[in-house]
C-alpha cells in the first residue's frame, strides 16, 4: 500500500481527474478526523492550542498505523494523509472477496469511530462529492495552519509593537466576493496599505503576519464564518479593531458581532464616506502622509 503525505491535497486532485477519465472503479473509506475538532474549544485559550494540536496529531497518527496494517492485502491501495488529519483509504478491489473484506473493515472501523466520522463510497459514482471533499481539505489545511500560528506566543506578543512602529495605516479586507474586495481596495489603496484575505483561516494567519490597524470582515465566508474568525482574532488580540460586513443587516448578526467584540457593522453595498469614516474611527489610525504612500520599486 502506498501512503501519500507530500502535498496530499494536490496529489488527490490530480488522481481524481485521472480516475474520472479512465473510469477505474475505486472504493474509498474517508475518516473525517477534522470533524472532531471543535473550533470554539480549540481557540478557547490560545496557550493550550499547541497541546491540543499535539494530542490531535497523535490520535490521527494512531489511526494511520491502524489503516496501514489493515490494508496491507488490498491491491493497489493508497492512503492519503491530508494536512488537516483526515484520512482517505482508496482500494481497487480485484474481486468479490476483496471488496467484501474492504466493506467488512469499513463496518468495523465505523463502529469504533462513529459513523459520523467514517464514510464509505465509490469514487466513480460519487466523483463530484470527492471533488468537494478535496476543496474542503484545502481550506481545512489552512485552518490547522491558522491554529498553529495562533499558538506562536512570540508572534502574538509582538502584535502591538509591530503595529505601533508602522508609519501608515494598514487595512485588512476579509472578503471572498472579488467585486466587493476590489471596490473596497479602490476606495482605500491610495492612502492606506491594503491586505486582502478570502477566507477566515487566511485572515488569522495574515493578521498575525501584518498586525493591521483595522479589519473589515465579511460575515458570510467559506470555511470559518466571519463570527468565528472575529472570535479567533479577538482571542489573540483583545484590542483588535474589527468592522463586520454583510449584505443583510439582520439584527441577530449585528447583536452577535457586537457581543463578539466587533467595533462596528457595515452593510453592503457601502459608500466611500462610510468606509473611510470606519477607518478613521480605529484607535490605531494614522493620518495619510503628504504625497500618499511611499512607492516601492
Amino acid at each position: 500500500m502506498k501512503t501519500i503525505r507530500e502535498s496530499p491535497e494536490h496529489h488527490f486532485l490530480t488522481f481524481l481527474e485521472q480516475a474520472r477519465q479512465n473510469g477505474t472503479d475505486w472504493y474509498a473509506i474517508h475518516c473525517a478526523q477534522s470533524e472532531t475538532i471543535i473550533h470554539d474549544d480549540m481557540i478557547a485559550d490560545p496557550a493550550h492550542i499547541k497541546g491540543r494540536l499535539h494530542e490531535y496529531r497523535q490520535s490521527c497518527e494512531a489511526l494511520v498505523n491502524r489503516l496501514t496494517k489493515a490494508a496491507v492485502d488490498f491491491s493497489d491501495a493508497m492512503l492519503y494523509v491530508f494536512t488537516d488529519g483526515d484520512l482517505l483509504l482508496l482500494a481497487n478491489p480485484g474481486g468479490g472477496i476483496e471488496e467484501n473484506a474492504l466493506q467488512n473493515f469499513y463496518r468495523e472501523l465505523a463502529g469504533d469511530l462513529s459513523g459520523r466520522y467514517c464514510r464509505y463510497g465509490n469514487l466513480s459514482r460519487d466523483i463530484y462529492s470527492y471533488q468537494r471533499l478535496v476543496d474542503e481539505r484545502f481550506i481545512s489545511a489552512r485552518r490547522i495552519q491558522a491554529y498553529e500560528t495562533m499558538a506562536d506566543e512570540v508572534r502574538v506578543s509582538s502584535l502591538p509593537l509591530r503595529r505601533g512602529r508602522r508609519k501608515d495605516t494598514m487595512v485588512m479586507i476579509v472578503e471572498d466576493d472579488r467585486f466587493t474586495a476590489a471596490y473596497a481596495a479602490n476606495i482605500l489603496n491610495k492612502d492606506y496599505e491594503i491586505i486582502h484575505a478570502k477566507i477566515g483561516e487566511d485572515a488569522i494567519i495574515a493578521y498575525l503576519d501584518h498586525a493591521p490597524d483595522i479589519v473589515f470582515l465579511d460575515i458570510h465566508l467559506p470555511g470559518l464564518s466571519g463570527h468565528q474568525t472575529l472570535d479567533a482574532l479577538r482571542k489573540i488580540d483583545p484590542v483588535a479593531h474589527i468592522v463586520m460586513l454583510s449584505v443583510d443587516a439582520v439584527k441577530t448578526n449585528i447583536v452577535e458581532a457586537s457581543k463578539g467584540g466587533a467595533a462596528g457593522f457595515l452593510k453592503k453595498p457601502f459608500t466611500k464616506d462610510r468606509m473611510i469614516a470606519m477607518v478613521k474611527a480605529s484607535p490605531f489610525y494614522k493620518p495619510p502622509r503628504a504625497g500618499g504612500l511611499p512607492q516601492h520599486l
